[in-house]
């Protein structure tokens, strides 16, 4: 009886333990060294230099405002790809279930402080999380992304 107590309080606090843990460990937020306008520029740049494309940057500051939403601080997201990576994997039907997390996107925001913030998925562990081809071709995402980012944060 103790054993299966332990076993059932150990699965719960386990439970716990991820229910609070995992978006600490999904998303990651840096500070970044520039301003706001100079964040989104460099990791554009970073990007392009890195033979990725950026299709799309979102202004959710302007969506926002024009929704009557006055006091929204600068948000934006790059959507951003590199063409081979996302071959590797749509080539392959199965795969085919990441589209809903493609393209990779970056968040850069300005927090009530006045300072400016980047906000990725945690690419290495998402890759992880698939195993296989995915967790291969996302395996260099990852390190790519990191690359872009890296001399922007604090």
């Amino acid at each position: 009886m103790g054993f299966l107590f332990g076993l059932v309080i150990g699965i719960v606090l386990m439970g716990v333990a991820v229910w609070v843990l995992m978006p600490k460990l999904m998303i990651r937020v840096y500070r970044s060294r520039l301003s706001f306008e100079e964040t989104v520029s460099a990791i554009e740049r970073n990007a392009l230099s890195k033979n990725w494309k950026v299709p799309k940057i979102y202004d959710l500051q302007k969506t926002l405002q024009e929704a009557g939403h006055d006091d929204m601080t600068p948000v934006k997201i790059l959507s951003i790809c590199q063409p081979h990576h996302a071959y590797n994997i749509l080539k392959n039907d199965a795969d085919k279930i990441v589209t809903a997390i493609m393209p990779c996107r970056i968040g850069v925001f300005q927090a009530k402080d006045g300072g400016t913030r980047i906000a990725e998925m945690n690419m290495g562990l998402m890759s992880r999380m698939f195993g296989g081809n995915i967790a291969h071709v996302m395996s260099g995402v990852a390190l790519e992304e990191a690359a872009m980012i890296r001399p922007l944060i604090e």
